[in-house]
């Protein structure tokens, strides 16, 4: 009698060690969901730091490359320098007064836009950075973190924009919490041609 019951008694104190096991694993789950990286981009903190950046349009299987440098430097009490370098070939019958406003205004849609839609940044606000999660947006597209991605040396969430659940995709974004900026971008026609994309190269902060 008393193997027996000591049988039973080691058969319900491993139970209670698989619950209790279960129990601290979930809850160590939902803290590490509740206390994810949230992204907040363009938020750029008054420090100096400096971001080089490749810049790629794709119209009628033409590439176009061009170099995207921002630097800012803390000068002072509220005071901070900021300074923005382009670089970008062009041909001849491109050298008029469009060239005078950079390479944005030189072709590009808006280099803004090139990095992310100031519409669907406002997005990323409030998304847990944790890979599988998955926001709709008030019927304005849906973004899904699908894993991650390494571009100059840092790791980044990849999180995938459609207009709609199983729409096409439209935008591709590989963003790190502590950087303001997307490490990568890529963005998409309907049918799924590329339109534009920018890469980190360098970055300094």
């Amino acid at each position: 009698m008393n193997g027996l019951h000591w049988q039973k008694g080691e058969t319900m104190f491993r139970g209670w060690k698989v619950i209790a096991l279960a129990t601290v694993m979930a809850v160590t789950s939902m803290a590490t969901l509740g206390f994810a990286d949230m992204w907040e981009p363009y938020q750029f903190e008054p420090k100096d730091q400096e971001y080089e950046y490749k810049i790629t349009t794709f119209e009628e299987d033409v590439e176009k490359v061009s170099t995207y440098v921002l630097q800012i430097k803390k000068k002072g009490d509220d005071q901070l320098e900021v300074s923005v370098k382009t670089t970008w070939t062009a041909a001849e019958e491109d050298l008029g007064s469009q060239i005078l406003g950079g390479w944005w205004a030189a072709g590009a849609f808006g280099l803004t836009m090139a990095f992310i839609n100031p519409m669907y940044a406002a997005f990323f606000g409030g998304l847990d950075m944790y890979e599988g999660n998955k926001m709709s947006f008030f019927g304005a597209g849906v973004v899904e973190i699908t894993g991650t991605e390494k571009v100059a040396g840092r790791t980044g969430f990849v999180c995938v924009f459609r207009n709609e659940d199983r729409g096409p995709v439209m935008g591709r974004y590989v963003v790190d919490p502590d950087v303001p900026l997307p490490l990568k971008t890529e963005l998409f026609e309907e049918d799924g041609t590329k339109q534009y994309q920018t890469e980190l190269q360098r970055i300094e902060i």
